[in-house]
């Protein structure tokens, strides 16, 4: 499969293997009420990122509750988001579930070339792909260290990435807040088909430096707020 190639625009709009993530994703209105979600861009504008609509893209997002993946379903909600996530999850006794709506599997300590196959796979369907680089869910007050396997993924299958950052809520009542940024652009920082360590690492620590500015950029709205 060729980096560029795209599915039929019927498939795009419609794919027939998405049938009962579209089926959760359309009848879970109580969540949506429930987190009241608000999206904040980070963009140069101030306004919707372009290329949001359409196009190839992963998500990074920070992790720090299991309902992480539907609150970026949420904030993304104009495209088909699917999520990459530990392999434990598939072998629980519901992990079918998880693959009929799409989700990835991935081996956190040995990545097999079927993840990134699969990734590339569902953008070639037009849909896009949620990734949590910390690799696992974090409880703590800080980040932790992103783990490279999201720009392996972007280089592989040719997508930039859009980093999202997930407020925690400390009172159920507030409304969730999550902040987008600009997209990272794949071919700033991979020059060819096959990176160097070097590049990866290097496109890794742009997606987490993007994260914490989104990060300081929320704390700088919540002074703002208190004047």
């Amino acid at each position: 499969m060729k980096k560029n190639d795209r599915a039929p625009l019927l498939v795009r709009l419609f794919d027939p293997r998405m049938w009962l993530y579209d089926l959760v994703k359309f009848t879970g209105l109580p969540v949506v009420l429930y987190t009241r979600l608000k999206r904040i861009f980070v963009t140069s504008t101030g306004k919707r990122m372009r290329g949001m609509l359409r196009g190839k893209y992963l998500i990074a997002a920070n992790h720090a509750s299991l309902l992480d993946p539907v609150i970026v379903v949420n904030a993304f909600w104009e495209r088909r988001v699917t999520f990459v996530a530990m392999e434990e999850l598939f072998k629980l006794k519901h992990g079918k579930f998880f693959s009929k709506i799409g989700m990835i599997p991935i081996n956190r300590e040995n990545v097999s070339i079927e993840t990134f196959k699969k990734v590339e796979e569902q953008l070639y369907r037009g849909h896009v792909v949620g990734v949590f680089p910390e690799g696992g869910l974090e409880t703590g007050d800080s980040m932790k260290a992103f783990k490279s396997g999201i720009a392996l993924m972007a280089a592989m299958s040719g997508a930039d990435i859009v980093p999202a950052y997930i407020v925690k809520r400390t009172d159920k009542w507030r409304r969730q807040v999550v902040l987008i940024g600009e997209k990272i652009k794949l071919s700033d920082y991979i020059s060819s088909e096959f990176p160097t360590m070097d590049e990866l690492d290097n496109l890794t620590q742009e997606i987490q430096a993007r994260e914490l500015q989104l990060e300081r950029a929320y704390q700088q709205i919540k002074e703002r707020g208190k004047k």
